[in-house]
């Protein structure tokens, strides 16, 4: 990475820190611009070469998180939904503050629809068997496993994110399966 680049990360890093500041202090919609630059203490024309408005902030924020949860999935041997559980509960636990920042200013909708494309991509990715994961029936199980996670997710998030994700993973895992057994 080169200078420019760098300075770059630095002012879009200093610039997230001063808008999820504010939003801790006060609503999101009185949020400006002007006060987000001031925070980060950086020049405004710098705030619009790196973004067109506060919302592309969030979104580029969310973009690196699931470019970080993409390349921390690795391929499973078996699907064990146990362990997939508990791996995606742990790696979103850790933005755990601010996933419950974007519920509170009831900015989920921006969470959903980047998390829900990377997702599908990792249940792709994740399947070790290259002809399973051909088969033109993966796109329906990428679909339906993802949505199902991302709105567990969801569902942790409007409760506050109480369990640990090993918990969480244990009563979802459990469920499921148990669910599974009796219409199956």
């Amino acid at each position: 990475m080169d200078g420019h680049q760098r300075q770059k990360e630095q002012s879009r890093r200093m610039i997230e820190e001063a808008l999820f500041a504010l939003m801790k202090e006060k609503g999101y919609a009185q949020i400006t611009v002007m006060e987000i630059v001031a925070r980060a203490d950086v020049a405004r024309r710098t705030f619009y070469r790196l973004y067109d408005c506060k919302e592309d902030v969030i979104t580029f924020y969310l973009d690196r998180i699931c470019q970080e949860y993409r390349r921390k999935s690795t391929v499973l041997e078996r699907y064990d939904i146990r362990q997939i559980a508990e791996d995606y509960f742990t790696f979103w636990y850790q933005y755990r503050d601010f996933l419950l920042l974007l519920h509170h200013h009831k900015l989920d909708y921006l969470l959903y629809d980047r998390v829900s494309s990377t997702s599908i991509e990792v249940v792709r990715e994740r399947i070790g068997d290259s002809e399973l994961r051909l088969d033109s029936g993966m796109e329906y199980f990428a679909d339906y496993s993802a949505g199902g996670f991302l709105s567990l997710l969801y569902r942790w998030i409007r409760n506050g994110m109480e369990e640990s994700p090993g918990q969480y993973a244990e009563v979802v895992s459990r469920s499921i399966l148990g669910k599974l057994k009796t219409v199956i």
